[in-house]
Formats: C-alpha cells, structure tokens, sequence
C-alpha cells in the first residue's frame, strides 16, 4: 500500500521508495529508507497534508509525495 493510505494509530515498515521523485529523495537523506519504521500523526481536515514520523524526525507530505512511498502494516 502507498504511504498515501495509511489510517492513523498503526505503525508501518517502509518497503520501497522513488528516489527519481525530489521530495522522496530528500527524505531518504533524512533516513526514510527501506526496513523503516513510520507512523501517521496528523492528517489535515480536508487529507492533505499528513504528518509522519520516523526515527525521532516529524515530517509533513503532500500526498502525491506520499503515495511515492511504499510501505506494509507491522
């Protein structure tokens, strides 16, 4: 599932990235890599943006960048 479609209050394990997307990339140097863990904290009203976080950093994705995530329910 893309990290576009994760529900708030589980925690999900990166599988696969888009390293050609610039956003995604960016987050990759920060440690969103493969075998990452990552969970949902705040979603926007109307769905766009979420807040996610992983390793100690606190990001906010547009959901296009998002669903260049690739991710599995732990």
């Amino acid at each position: 599932m893309q990290l576009s479609q994760i529900k708030r209050d589980g925690k999900f394990r990166v599988t696969k990235v888009n390293p050609e997307n610039d956003s995604v990339s960016q987050l990759m140097s920060l440690g969103l890599l493969p075998g990452q863990e990552i969970r949902l904290t705040h979603e926007a009203p109307l769905g766009d943006p979420i807040a996610v976080s992983f390793e100690g950093c606190h990001m906010s994705l547009r959901l296009c960048d998002a669903a260049e995530v690739e991710v599995e329910a732990v």
